[in-house]
């Protein structure tokens, strides 16, 4: 049976990653957003990695071989919690699938009014209705938030004040 599992990767190397991992034949999904970025006192939009350092693969549990992962170029290695390799529930991808445009980005927007170890709701997307603690704003666009010992990055909209 397949199912989708997170790939940690080394510093600056996700696109490294992704295009290694589909030369070998592996389906894989790296969601990416626009950031605004200041650049010689102008700013530019860019894309980068939704989850900086991690993207997600397709992996037949019982028939396909998993070790070449492991020596991909800009690949750390499988996401583990403890000695297990805990896959990625279905609704969390289709959730980011189907927010991605013609441009393959998602579109996330900021708002405002967050504090740090604010207690908040998720609001959307296959965690909605958890409690987490606000932790941080990550590129103006992201926000940084502790979910049971896990630390998630979502997009602002998806959460509001407890």
């Amino acid at each position: 049976m397949k199912h989708w599992y997170a790939v940690h990767c080394k510093p600056n190397q996700d696109e490294r990653a992704e295009d290694q991992l589909r030369n070998q034949g592996f389906e894989v999904f790296r969601p990416r957003i626009r950031c605004r970025r200041r650049a010689r006192q102008r700013y530019r939009v860019v894309i980068e990695s939704m989850f900086p350092r991690y993207l997600f693969v397709e992996l037949d549990d019982a028939s396909q071989d998993w070790s070449p992962i492991r020596s991909t170029r800009g690949v750390t290695g499988l996401v583990r919690m403890g000695g297990q390799i805990p896959h990625v529930p279905d609704p969390v991808i289709d959730a980011l699938r189907r927010r991605v445009d013609a441009d393959d980005c998602i579109e996330i927007t900021p708002e405002d009014g967050f504090q740090p170890n604010q207690p908040v709701l998720i609001t959307e997307g296959p965690l909605a209705g958890f409690q987490a603690l606000f932790k941080a704003r990550n590129s103006q666009e992201r926000v940084v938030v502790l979910l049971n010992l896990m630390q998630v990055t979502l997009p602002v909209h998806a959460i509001t004040r407890a």
